[in-house]
């Protein structure tokens, strides 16, 4: 039986395929290929300000991370592109400069973040996020517990970073 059940699948896959092919193009516009480069799979809520925790001394460092509510993120993955649902902020040799994602990837423990670099240069961004440091930042209102750390690499340069939840002034 599961020998019969695996050609079937395929068979079925490719005449749905074919199927898709003779709608024409007006099916593929539906859903952009940007779409599935832009994701998050939040239980909870991380949406904040982060701010660095120690004064790195590179080149490049964090000065900030936005990162929006649910429905702004949802809003962005769904091609409505107002205000950007991630806003890393950076400062370096050339002055502080905002990037906005090219392709996230969002989840209550982990973020994938790809940026383009006012000279086009890519900027990749991989960070942890502890949601317990989060719920205790939360709780003291901003102290200067890390709650997310991680890395960017920038112009061949990985950077990493430790950031706090931040409260405002």
């Amino acid at each position: 039986m599961r020998r019969l059940l695996a050609p079937a699948l395929v068979c079925l896959a490719a005449l749905a395929a074919c199927e898709r092919r003779e709608a024409g193009p007006a099916s593929t516009a539906t859903a952009p290929a940007a779409t599935a480069s832009f994701r998050h799979r939040l239980e909870g809520d991380i949406s904040g300000d982060y701010r660095p925790v120690s004064e790195p001394t590179q080149g490049w460092r964090v000065e900030s991370l936005f990162i929006g509510q649910a429905s702004a993120l949802e809003a962005w993955e769904a091609a409505q592109r107002g205000g950007a649902p991630l806003i890393l902020t950076l400062s370096g040799p050339d002055g502080a400069v905002q990037i906005t994602p090219r392709a996230y990837d969002l989840t209550d423990e982990r973020l994938h973040f790809v940026g383009v670099m006012p000279d086009g240069r890519q900027l990749v961004l991989d960070a942890r996020i502890d949601p317990g440091a989060l719920a205790t930042a939360r709780r003291n209102l901003g102290d200067r517990t890390p709650v997310i750390t991680g890395a960017m690499t920038v112009k061949g340069h990985r950077i990493p970073f430790n950031l706090g939840w931040w409260n405002g002034d």
